[in-house]
């Protein structure tokens, strides 16, 4: 199982589906972002879980349309999913980014890891500006006091990043402090740790 087992049994519990129904909700929710999930990818899980036994397909013709494959979950299908939503909810899954900030003495051109950061930068900005508008947008009261509780999690995610990759970008332009860099996790020692591995 894995996270695109999530999304699709996730979906086909809340409503039996087609692939193509399911890439639909896929896109109209903008999971292909954060989930990274592509059609040929929602397909090819499809028939594992068929396969697994977690989901049954029935072919089914809608009007004028071709026929289609619509899944319904089983009760292994059920089960499946509790133990991921659980593992996905409880499991430490650290952030990617972690490892780039602890590898960063491996570029060797610093100014220009400044750009890509600070270009990055404003992309977050950017979907900080989205998420805050489609918190504003939803009708209240929410669920969760503060809005939305996805957007509003996934906002709070992004201004955490954007943090770090701020102080990333102070470090990397103190030259004392990039020189400094030459190590893995070496973005983790203050002046007094340095002067003890010496």
């Amino acid at each position: 199982m894995n996270r695109y087992d999530l999304v699709l049994l996730g979906f086909i519990l809340e409503e039996n589906s087609s692939g193509y129904d399911i890439i639909s909700k896929i896109k109209g929710r903008g999971l292909e972002r954060w989930a990274m999930i592509s059609a040929s990818t929602v397909y090819n899980r499809l028939n594992y879980l068929e396969n697994h036994r977690c989901i049954e397909g029935q072919t089914v013709q809608k009007s004028k349309y071709p026929p289609s494959k619509v899944y319904s979950i089983t009760d292994k299908g059920r089960e499946a999913l509790n133990r991921e939503v659980i593992r996905h909810l409880t499991g430490f899954n650290d952030d990617p980014r972690t490892l780039g900030y602890a590898f960063l003495f491996g570029l060797e051109n610093k100014r220009n890891l400044v750009r890509i950061l600070e270009e990055h930068e404003i992309k977050l900005r950017e979907e900080v500006a989205r998420l805050d508008k489609m918190i504003d947008d939803e009708p209240k009261p929410t669920l969760y006091p503060d809005g939305p509780f996805l957007n509003c999690m996934s906002r709070d995610h992004i201004l955490v990043e954007l943090k770090y990759l701020r102080a990333a970008v102070q470090i990397l332009q103190d030259p004392q402090k990039s020189a400094m860099l030459n190590g893995y996790f070496y973005i983790n020692f203050g002046s007094r740790d340095w002067q003890k591995k010496e």
